[in-house]
């Protein structure tokens, strides 16, 4: 029986020093790390809505007459100059007597309609023989630089909005097009209850109208702020914790919890608490890390 005892104590003991040993190596694992510093600059925060492009600055070309349409003389996408002849028009009572051959007085009652501005026809609403009254569409020429963005913002978004202000405009195709907020249109749309602000590009460019893009407009700017690389600021499943692995020499980090502020594509602000210029993190190797750590700078 003694003897039983014994060799389980033993057996025991060794249990222990094998957990033992374990557990410092695994204390002891050097992990290979790469690391980075603080800087202090300017972080931005935008905040992005879609906007509709559309000409401010249309002319409809309407009939001033009711007759049939005897000549068309542009076609949709023409540039056509001011006072350029648009369309050649016959009056009703001209086309009844122009087609009598027992009673031709010579009345042709042809009207001439011209361009009252210098733009693009984009619509031809009656092509040569429509019938057409007085007052009815005949087409619609717009100026090219008067091609503006709507924004659709909602209402509570409003303080967001700087006359004035500059925005970045993302078109379809990745291209940017530098823009300003314009105006606010004193109105609100019924159906979503949003505001329509006007944004001006920087620059003409051949854009069709309706054509959606993303507009970017700064949210909140802040100066002389701490800065570190998004791969150095580790967080939890629902983005709540933060923390950073600092160095404390050059084998050993630990972990520090922060508090952050406004994220940008590869960087990010540290609210708290107050680095150094000479304090150093991990930028790669860091994650799954446990609150002490044993490391090995790479270069």
């Amino acid at each position: 029986m003694l003897f039983l005892t014994g060799l389980l104590g033993l057996l025991l003991m060794n249990s222990c020093r094998s957990n033992q040993g374990s557990e410092e190596k695994a204390v002891r694992a050097i992990v290979p790390v790469t690391v980075t510093g603080t800087r202090t600059g300017t972080m931005t925060e935008y905040a992005e809505f879609p906007a509709t492009s559309s000409f401010l600055e249309k002319a409809v070309i309407k009939s001033p007459i009711t007759g049939y349409v005897e000549k068309c003389f542009v076609s949709a996408g023409d540039r056509a100059t001011k006072n350029e002849l648009l369309f050649e028009l016959r009056t009703k009572e001209a086309t009844v007597l122009y087609q009598d051959s027992v009673h031709a007085l010579g009345i042709t009652g042809l009207i001439q309609v011209r361009a009252s501005i210098e733009g693009l026809v984009t619509v031809i609403n009656h092509p040569k023989g429509d019938f057409i009254q007085e007052g009815e569409p005949l087409c619609t020429l717009v100026l090219p630089q008067s091609l503006v963005f709507i924004l659709e913002l909602p209402y509570e978004l409003k303080d967001y909005i700087r006359l004035g202000n500059e925005c970045v405009l993302l078109l379809p195709d990745d291209e940017k097009l530098s823009a300003s907020i314009h105006a606010v249109l004193p109105a609100m749309t019924g159906s979503s209850q949003t505001i329509r602000v006007i944004l001006e590009p920087r620059r003409t460019m051949p854009l069709p109208e309706n054509l959606m893009a993303k507009v970017k407009i700064i949210r909140s700017l802040k100066n002389h702020v701490l800065i570190l690389p998004k791969s150095s600021v580790l967080s939890d499943e629902v983005m709540k914790n933060f923390w950073v692995m600092k160095l404390v020499n050059d084998t050993m980090a630990v972990k520090v919890a922060v508090k952050t502020g406004i994220a940008g594509a590869d960087s990010i602000e540290v609210i708290s608490p107050a680095f150094s210029a000479s304090d150093r993190f991990l930028s790669s190797g860091n994650y799954g890390l446990g609150d002490t750590a044993i490391i090995r700078i790479i270069k």
